[in-house]
């Protein structure tokens, strides 16, 4: 599974302690975390796109053994504006199955 979503240069925030990524299952009402980006099965590619613009591609090897049922990647960032403010963001993608 791939999604590629617009973001921000990477180097604004290292996530030390987060991530960049996450591949969520559902279990009943609530999104459980599967997956990240310490994770050998994911992978995170920046690139960047005109002067100011960029996007990141995730991928997400699913594992033979991974549980059926429905999931997400959520991406997590954070923008830096012309005056050097930082602003954090997450993207989601639609839910997709695993069979």
């Amino acid at each position: 599974m791939e999604a590629v979503f617009v973001s921000a240069l990477p180097n604004n925030d290292l996530r030390r302690g987060g991530t960049y990524l996450e591949v969520v299952r559902r279990e009943g009402a609530s999104w459980v975390r599967i997956a990240d980006d310490g994770d050998w099965a994911t992978s995170f590619r920046w690139q960047r796109q005109g002067r100011a613009g960029s996007h990141v591609s995730i991928r997400w090897d699913v594992p033979g053994d991974t549980t059926p049922g429905q999931y997400r990647i959520v991406h997590h960032g954070t923008a830096r504006d012309r005056n050097g403010m930082l602003t954090a963001f997450s993207a989601t993608t639609r839910e997709f199955t695993v069979v």
